[in-house]
């Protein structure tokens, strides 16, 4: 009978914790909106093409801007040609839910011009046997894991740009491109690169650059089609705490990096996997000094 009851109450305090996170993430959610209607970012300017390889040596770090409701920080640049954009996460379950479920960035002016580029496109996978915990194991199944995803994903589709719409190769001769990449410290980058003839047509004049430009990021929720190991990882990995096995009387399972965290922090985070996330930005472009 106590353990019943032991049991109901463990029960009753998560479903306390889950409305609790669902109110926060809401909250979150309602205040990005706000922030993005009522306070504008600025692209800074820079005098030299920005190489779209994933590798964000060329930004100034830590990035500019930063969203709770994606996770992601993120910063604008443009020459006299092109917009940059560049976005990294330090969350690696927040990077896992962009490589399988796929992100969509889309920018828009006032009713004249709408662009949007749809990458990683959503992975529609096998399932394949968890990371092993063994901490040299799991940093050779992480390498393996992020080399596939490079080498499969090297597609892109895009919709509303002035030459070219439909599937595309990242590395596109109009300009348009894009790349995702690790850095040494395992942190994940995601760039591109967007000519203004492209965004805007080729008869685009300074009025047109002048405008704000409404950044919208879509990152899809993970199902099980396209994480198919999602919510498996855990398996055999509980009872390191708690009344299974001793320890500080709190559950304890493995996160994607080996390391142990509590199941409140588990929840939430497999939470927000399940979640789409959005996040609406208006930006204005950086004008050469030297100009003026």
């Amino acid at each position: 009978m106590v353990a019943v009851m032991i049991d109901l109450i463990d029960q009753t305090i998560q479903i306390i914790k889950m409305i609790k996170y669902l109110l926060a993430i809401g909250f979150i959610f309602t205040s990005s909106l706000s922030f993005s209607q009522d306070d504008i970012a600025k692209s800074i300017w820079i005098s030299s093409p920005v190489k779209i390889d994933g590798n964000a040596q060329e930004w100034i770090l830590p990035l500019r801007y930063y969203d709770p409701g994606t996770k992601l920080f993120f910063a604008f640049a443009n020459d006299d040609k092109n917009l940059y954009l560049c976005f990294q996460t330090p969350d690696e379950m927040n990077e896992m839910k962009i490589m399988h479920a796929g992100m969509k960035v889309t920018l828009s002016t006032k009713g004249k011009h709408k662009a949007s580029v749809n990458f990683p496109l959503v992975q529609k996978t096998e399932s394949v046997p968890p990371e092993n915990e063994n901490t040299g194991q799991q940093s050779f199944d992480r390498k393996n894991r992020r080399n596939s995803f490079l080498i499969k994903n090297t597609m892109m589709e895009v919709k509303g740009f002035a030459t070219r719409s439909g599937m595309i190769p990242i590395n596109d001769s109009s300009g348009i491109n894009a790349s995702i990449n690790w850095d040494e410290a395992n942190k994940f980058t995601y760039e591109i690169a967007i000519p203004f003839k492209e965004l805007f047509g080729n008869d685009y004049n300074a009025a047109d650059i002048s405008k704000d430009i409404s950044l919208d990021i879509d990152i899809n929720a993970v199902t099980k089609q396209n994480y198919p190991n999602f919510g498996m990882e855990e398996n055999g990995r509980r009872g390191r705490g708690g009344r299974n096995g001793g320890g500080d009387g709190m559950n304890h399972e493995r996160n994607e990096n080996g390391e142990e965290g509590n199941s409140q922090q588990t929840m939430e985070n497999r939470m927000a996997m399940l979640m789409k996330s959005k996040l609406r930005q208006k930006f204005i472009l950086a004008q050469n000094s030297n100009n003026k």
